[in-house]
């Protein structure tokens, strides 16, 4: 997927949220180094076990999102063994779905913040059991606190441009296991701590530059 690029109203591009989080936040680094380890003991290379685990999680990503657009997702470039992994994500995404009166409002929605000067762009607002809400999903093991300080900044800045449309159906993380049949789902009516950390990321995001020109 290309580099979604993201400007003010005067033209200044600004950073994306993954951008500022991936970039700046380093709470991850000590699990992924053990992870690494760990695939290396069982003779593994990390980085194919992670580009597979990539995939497939793309995978399901896609088949979610056709489901949700009403399109049919072309599948046949990838390797069998992966469709299987990410067709048991999409399957329990069909499961929670049906479950909550999912109605979709938008998808794939890219939104830029004037006050804060970054962008985002959210996978789904849905009514849930009549609520406007945000979703997202991850295909991975677990929610981490990445996660819930990127679902933060993506709440803040939708009720920044549509204030007369609050989220009161609260924030969904939707974790799809690609391999069993089993699915969990975390329910929050918002992330105020972790927008705080949010903001002092884009802090030192925008000084890491000038640090960079000293």
């Amino acid at each position: 997927m290309p580099t979604q690029i993201y400007r003010l109203k005067d033209g200044t591009r600004i950073p994306g949220t993954t951008t500022v989080i991936s970039q700046n936040l380093g709470w991850n680094k000590q699990v992924l180094m053990w992870w690494a380890n760990q695939e290396g003991l069982a003779g593994r290379n990390h980085r194919d076990t992670s580009q597979q685990a990539a995939s497939a999680g793309s995978i399901a990503h896609l088949l979610i999102e056709c489901d949700i657009k009403g399109i049919k997702p072309d599948t046949s470039k990838y390797p069998k063994e992966l469709i299987d992994l990410a067709e048991t994500s999409y399957l329990n995404f069909l499961h929670w779905k049906d479950s909550v009166k999912f109605k979709l409002i938008h998808s794939e929605i890219s939104l830029i913040s004037e006050t804060y000067k970054y962008g985002a762009t959210i996978d789904c607002i849905a009514e849930i059991n009549g609520q406007l809400a945000l979703l997202d999903w991850k295909t991975g093991n677990g929610v981490y606190e990445d996660h819930k300080i990127q679902l933060a900044a993506y709440k803040n800045i939708w009720e920044e441009i549509y204030p007369d449309k609050p989220l009161n159906g609260g924030i969904y993380c939707l974790r799809i296991d690609k391999e069993t049949a089993g699915w969990d789902m975390k329910f929050r009516q918002g992330f105020p701590n972790s927008f705080n950390v949010f903001l002092k990321l884009l802090e030192i995001h925008q000084i890491k530059k000038l640090v960079e020109k000293e």
